[in-house]
C-alpha cells in the first residue's frame, strides 16, 4: 500500500513546499492515507493534525464515505510539531484545497488561538478535534466526549448513572469526555494526573453538572477501589510507551510501574468498566484489565462515534447518520 504524496504537476498550492520543508509529513499508519495533489479532480483535501505517526481512522472512514458517495475530496493524517501550530495553520489557509480537518494527538489543545471562531462545545472545552472551513473562515468543534459517552453507552447500556467514574490522564481528550460524562449522571468523577493542577482545571469545568475532583497519580489505587468506570485518557499504552498502563505512574521503569499498575488493578471491582481512548489494537491498560476479568471498551467506539458528527461539521452535506456509519464502520 503506497503512502506517498504525489505532487508532480501540482501547481495549485503551496502543500508541496510545507511537506519538502519538514514542517508536514504524511503519517504511515493511518489507513487509505494516501493523496494525489496532481490530481485534477481533486476539489477538497481534509488536513488531520497529529504529533506523531498512529494508526488514526478517520481519514479512512472520511474516504470511505467519499468513494461511496463518488465525492472528489480526500482526508489525510498530517505530522507536525504542535508548537508550530500557528504556523502550520498559516500555511495551511495558503492552500487552496484546504477545506478544514481536524486534531489529534498534541494538537487538540493548540490550535485554539489560531481559528477564526470555536463552536460552543469547543470553547467551552478547551480543546478542537474538528476544523471546518467556509468562505474562508476556520471555525473549531468538538466531537471527543459526545463520540465518547455514545460508544460507550452503544456497547454498555446505562452504565453511567450513578456510578463514580476515574479519569486516568488529563490530555487534551480528558475534558470532554468528562464534560460529557457529567450530563449522564454519575455520583462523581475524580481527575487524576501527575500534574494535579491539569485535572484541577478540568474538575472546576465539569463541577457545574457533578461532583468532581482532582487528584495526583500517587492515589490511583485508593480512587480506583470504589470506581465503576475507569477511562484511561492519557497515552500510556500507545508508542512510545506502550510498555506503560494508565494505572500506574510511569516512572521510566518498566518492571516497576507494571507491579504498581497490578497492585492498583488489583483494587478496582471486577464488574467495573475499562475504557481507553487508544486506537491501538490492545494497549496494555486494557489488556491487563481484560486479563483480570473487567469489561472493557476500545478507543475504536469513540473513533467511530464521534466521525459522524465531525463529517458533517467538515463537509456540510446532509446524509443519513445510519448509513455514514456503516460505511464508516466496515472501514475501520
Amino acid at each position: 500500500m503506497s503512502f506517498m504524496v504525489d505532487v508532480r504537476g501540482a501547481a495549485r498550492g503551496s502543500l508541496q513546499e510545507f511537506i519538502e520543508s519538514g514542517l508536514l509529513t504524511i503519517a504511515l499508519q493511518p489507513k487509505n492515507n494516501a493523496v494525489e495533489l496532481h490530481n485534477p479532480a481533486l476539489q477538497r483535501l481534509y488536513v488531520f493534525l497529529v504529533d506523531h505517526d498512529y494508526p488514526g481512522g478517520s481519514a479512512a472512514m472520511h474516504n470511505a464515505v467519499f468513494d461511496a458517495y463518488g465525492l472528489p475530496y480526500r482526508s489525510c493524517f498530517m505530522i507536525g510539531d504542535p508548537a508550530r501550530a500557528g504556523e502550520i495553520l498559516a500555511a495551511l489557509r495558503s492552500e487552496a484545497l484546504y477545506a478544514g480537518g481536524g486534531a489529534g494527538s498534541g494538537f487538540k489543545d493548540k490550535i485554539g488561538p489560531f481559528l477564526d471562531r470555536l463552536d460552543t462545545s469547543a470553547q467551552t472545552i478547551g480543546s478542537v478535534n474538528v476544523v471546518a472551513r467556509a468562505n474562508g473562515a476556520l471555525t473549531g468543534y468538538n466531537t471527543d466526549g459526545v463520540g465518547f459517552v455514545a460508544g460507550l453507552l452503544a456497547e454498555y447500556p446505562d452504565c453511567i448513572a450513578g456510578k463514580k467514574i476515574a479519569i486516568l490522564g488529563a490530555g487534551g481528550t480528558a475534558l470532554p469526555i468528562a464534560y460529557e460524562l457529567a450530563k449522564r449522571g454519575p455520583s462523581e468523577i475524580v481527575i487524576l494526573n501527575r500534574t494535579v493542577s491539569k485535572a484541577a482545571h478540568i474538575a472546576q469545568l465539569t463541577a457545574p453538572f457533578c461532583a468532581t475532583r482532582a487528584a495526583g497519580e500517587e492515589v490511583i489505587g485508593g480512587e480506583l477501589a470504589d470506581a465503576g468506570i475507569a477511562v484511561n485518557t492519557s497515552n500510556k499504552g500507545a508508542q512510545p510507551n506502550e510498555k506503560f498502563s494508565a494505572f500506574a505512574p510511569m516512572t521510566g521503569d518498566v518492571e516497576h510501574d507494571l507491579a504498581v499498575s497490578f497492585s492498583n488493578l488489583e483494587r478496582l471491582p471486577r464488574m467495573a468498566i475499562v475504557a481507553d481512548i487508544l486506537l491501538e489494537a490492545e494497549p496494555l491498560t486494557l489488556k491487563l484489565a481484560a486479563q483480570r476479568g473487567n469489561p472493557i471498551h476500545s478507543g475504536r467506539h469513540m473513533n467511530l462515534f464521534q466521525a459522524v458528527p465531525a463529517f458533517k461539521f467538515l463537509t456540510g452535506l446532509d446524509m443519513p447518520d445510519g448509513s455514514i456509519l456503516e460505511i464508516m464502520r466496515n472501514a475501520l
